[in-house]
């Protein structure tokens, strides 16, 4: 077990250690590259399942979801690999995967391929994203950590808010071809920008290091880990059928949009939640967060216009800004050095594991009681993980299942 301390704040008032690195940076640039080919299909996707593969509501919750559920079983194993093998080569693996599935998606037009495809697809992102997350989490500062994992995450949100709305713009004007190989040539700047890493530990040439031991998942993440999940089967709400449901509602401008404002919000907010609970503490964000998080889902049932769409934007975004930087630190906090890479696997996992039964289960939710009803349930689903989390730190359960 990991020393009660170890998820307490850096002391306020201390000296300031640097941030950037070259692999500090490389890794940003290829979170923006891979992060917005990702968003390149994420609000089209489920209008190809429809319109082109001949897909229903519940087939497009699948599509999106085998894709988190593949994701979810290899990560422990690429965490503890990544801890064994390092980093560099698991990144630029899953970059180039990733690349060539991009191209891929222009040769499958049927249900059956596609979610063959997106298994595919899911192996190359667990790859990359797996081992992205250690190499930060193992070159930023203890000090600066929540800090740095927001601005970290900024990264993926500036794909957020220009991807999403300009894949619709894409499909809409160019159609699905050219938008499958926009998105396999942002893999590409991906991959060549991963060929620039280097492991820290080794120095990029030193010897593979020996095993590290322990087991496939890092116990000190489970209890964050499972406050994040629930957290995400909210968001799988949003990823999987907003697009759809804007629609449904009669908004004719861009749902793109919505992920535009929500990834500049996101973008604002994570570094100055990130400072917030270096200094104050982890919970005095998470908690909150998951408060608005709620509160933006049950407003996001009663929308009906754009207006009332971007506010459920911002307030969304605000809430993840605030849960999910603090909730990975906490996660780095309470991982000794050597298991970062478990504890990162273990992370990211249950962030996959949240989206992908979030968009299997809405699908099936949407299509028995429609968008409204699944909106309302999200967000009983967001105030759930605030209980489970203000429970959990009373009484006891992250040490227990850290024991």
């Amino acid at each position: 077990m990991q020393p009660a301390n170890r998820t307490a704040p850096a002391a306020a008032g201390a000296a300031k250690e640097p941030l950037l690195s070259r692999n500090f940076v490389l890794a940003c640039l290829i979170t923006l590259a891979s992060f917005s080919s990702f968003y390149f299909l994420l609000t089209t996707l489920p209008f190809y399942v429809i319109g082109e593969a001949g897909g229903s509501k519940d087939q497009v919750g699948l599509i999106i979801g085998v894709f988190s559920v593949t994701t979810v079983l290899l990560r422990p194993f690429i965490g503890r690999a990544a801890d064994d093998w390092g980093r560099r080569v698991f990144i630029v693996a899953g970059s180039a995967i990733m690349a060539l599935a991009g191209g891929l998606y222009t040769l499958t037009r049927t249900v059956p391929l596609l979610l063959s495809l997106r298994v595919f697809h899911g192996v190359g992102w667990a790859s990359f994203g797996t081992a992205t997350n250690a190499l930060v989490a193992d070159v930023v500062p203890r000090s600066r950590r929540g800090e740095a994992m927001g601005y970290y995450g900024m990264f993926s949100n500036l794909a957020m808010a220009i991807g999403p709305a300009l894949g619709i713009a894409m499909m809409r004007g160019a159609g699905f071809t050219a938008l499958f190989v926009a998105s396999a040539a942002l893999g590409v700047v991906a991959l060549l920008l991963s060929l620039g890493l280097s492991d820290p530990a080794r120095g990029g040439r030193a010897p593979r290091p020996a095993p590290v031991g322990g087991g496939l998942l890092e116990r000190t993440a489970l209890f964050p880990g499972l406050v994040l999940a629930l957290t995400s089967v909210t968001y799988g709400s949003i990823v999987s059928f907003l697009p759809l449901f804007a629609v449904e509602t009669k908004i004719t401008d861009n749902p793109g949009i919505f992920f535009t404002v929500y990834a500049v919000v996101l973008i604002v907010a994570r570094g100055f939640t990130g400072q917030i609970s270096d200094r104050f503490g982890r919970p005095a964000v998470i908690a909150p967060g998951l408060l608005l998080a709620a509160l933006a889902l049950g407003l996001l049932a009663t929308t009906n216009s754009l207006w009332s769409l971007l506010a459920v934007a911002v307030l969304y975004g605000l809430g993840f800004a605030a849960v999910q930087p603090a909730i990975m630190a906490m996660v780095v906090d309470r991982a000794a050095p050597q298991r970062r890479g478990a504890a990162m696997g273990t992370f990211s996992a249950a962030m996959d594991l949240g989206i992908g039964l979030g968009s299997v289960i809405w699908g099936f939710v949407a299509q028995a009681a429609g968008y409204h009803a699944m909106y309302v349930a999200s967000g009983g689903v967001a105030l759930l993980a605030l209980v489970v989390f203000l429970a959990g730190l009373r009484g006891g359960l992250g040490a227990r299942l850290a024991s």
